[in-house]
């Protein structure tokens, strides 16, 4: 069956083929592609009813619940924007993004309810999740273009202001299917969901989930720690979108206490880098699973993804871009480099956002145009090979100059993970003491700091070298789960 040309019809049409396949699941509630339709249409109309029309904006600040994608599926079939807000956010955070978007409507839920006397300063109606009803009339959905925009996915800007990224209805139409037909979700996959929702990785898996038949498995993000095997198992998870905290969790509960989960078939990484040692782990302990590394930006989506048949041949990359993608390395004036030289990675496609909401000073800085085509100048250093694979080296935020030389933390956390024992690694620079830090979890007793420094005296060169080992029971996480850096360097300058 074609795809319809919009998101928001995707769930209707998954309705009419696979009405009784269940399509979201949570503890002990679970939903068919029908009822969540049904479930939809009345959202629409009680949204409707609170004034949301075409262009409004929606925001929706909640742990991950069986409420969202609906909520998410029935703002774009109003034709509304609506941002799923990490339920971490404190109130100042809220009011700035608040005075950003002006939204109609802001939805709660308990472990959120705080937030409501914030969200009360504001023009928009606000009500708690448990408030809204299930069933009642519907909406009928509003003329939509490709070019109207869908959603905002806030993220961080440079000035550490949120910024929100708009995503249109032709964004999603490209981009989605795109990446379903490299990664091939299934009939019968149950996809679990273990990101917050706010994060555009975990949301897109809706998308996958229509397109494909599948089931969305929502889970908290808690729960990807000790209780993690026995979730998976219970819940007969088949696809796994992960970052790399939560693959070294994985993995060190099952070196700890090995559980069979033979349904895993897929494993995807995005987010931050996942180490070499991590995949070869995945595929040693899950040999009937396949892995994915995968490269994006929220203001793209996704740029490259490498094929678990590639894996051997280039280690060290995130694959092809996407087709319709084209991607290319420039120097720092921006002229095309030559295959396999290192330069700041730049994207073309029909998924580029059309800019930060509000912010067109920044959105100039990184949306450009190279020879007429609209570009997304990443900020991302990397190579792109004569075939295409991309070998992603650092983001430019991250890069740590120590003893002269300018270097990647991650190839110090890939060296670190390579080692026996070590489950996770985070490197950071220590700038008061001018140290490098290097913070590790590990598997059992942590070994002797003279020993790590050892071994990796043998794989990296001495300016890499981390002057101070620290062993940690847990490295610090973001709120979209990936290493919180931040926080380590918060960590490294308040060593003694």
């Amino acid at each position: 069956m074609p795809t319809p040309a919009l998101p928001h019809d995707w769930l209707a049409q998954a309705a009419r083929q696979w009405p009784d396949t269940v399509f979201l699941e949570d503890e002990g509630i679970s939903l068919t592609f029908a009822e969540g339709l049904a479930r939809v249409e009345a959202l629409a109309g009680w949204m409707r009813a609170q004034g949301v029309e075409k262009g409004a904006r929606v925001l929706v600040c909640a742990p991950n619940r069986i409420e969202l994608p609906l909520i998410a599926f029935a703002a774009l079939r109003l034709g509304a924007l609506f941002s799923l807000l990490s339920p971490q956010l404190q109130p100042a955070g809220l009011a700035r993004i608040l005075a950003q978007c002006e939204p109609a409507l802001v939805l709660l839920d308990a472990p959120t309810a705080h937030l409501r006397e914030t969200a009360a300063t504001s023009t928009a109606r606000v009500h708690l999740l448990e408030e809204i009803p299930a069933t009642g009339p519907g909406a009928p959905p509003a003329a939509l273009t490709p070019a109207d925009a869908a959603f905002l996915v806030f993220t961080s800007g440079s000035t550490g202001t949120p910024r929100g990224v708009i995503l249109t209805h032709g964004n999603v139409a490209f981009v989605a299917p795109a990446i379903q037909a490299r990664l091939g979700y299934e009939k019968g996959d149950c996809i679990g969901v273990f990101l917050p929702l706010s994060f555009d990785y975990a949301l897109y898996q809706m998308f996958y989930a229509c397109l494909a038949g599948a089931t969305l498995s929502l889970a908290r993000p808690e729960m990807a720690g000790p209780e993690l095997p026995g979730v998976l198992a219970r819940r007969g998870i088949t696809v796994l979108p992960g970052v790399p905290t939560l693959f070294a969790a994985l993995l060190k509960m099952q070196r700890h206490r090995p559980r069979p989960l033979p349904a895993l078939r897929m494993f995807t990484n995005t987010g931050d880098h996942l180490p070499q040692a991590h995949i070869s782990q995945l595929r040693e302990l899950f040999p009937r699973a396949r892995v994915f590394p995968m490269y994006g930006l929220t203001e793209c989506k996704r740029v490259s993804i490498l094929l678990p048949d590639e894996l051997d041949a280039h280690p060290a990359s995130v694959g092809r871009p996407l087709d319709g993608t084209t991607v290319f390395a420039v120097d720092a004036e921006g002229r095309r480099l030559p295959p396999g030289e290192l330069g700041e990675l730049v994207i073309q496609g029909p998924h580029l956002s059309p800019g930060y909401w509000r912010a067109p000073e920044e959105t100039a800085k990184r949306f450009r145009h190279l020879d007429g085509v609209p570009t997304l100048f990443s900020g991302d250093q990397g190579r792109v090979d004569e075939a295409g694979f991309i070998t992603f080296h650092s983001r430019d935020d991250f890069l740590i100059k120590h003893r002269g030389t300018r270097l990647n933390p991650a190839e110090v956390e890939d060296a670190a993970c390579a080692l026996p024992g070590i489950t996770g690694a985070g490197c950071v620079k220590d700038e008061p003491r001018g140290l490098l830090r290097l913070y590790l979890t590990t598997q059992g007793a942590p070994p002797a700091a003279a020993g790590v420094l050892s071994a990796l005296a043998t794989m990296l060169e001495q300016a890499k070298l981390p002057d101070r080992i620290h062993p940690i029971p847990e490295l610090p996480r973001t709120a979209n789960q990936k290493l919180d850096r931040k926080a380590l360097r918060a960590l490294a300058e308040a060593e003694a």
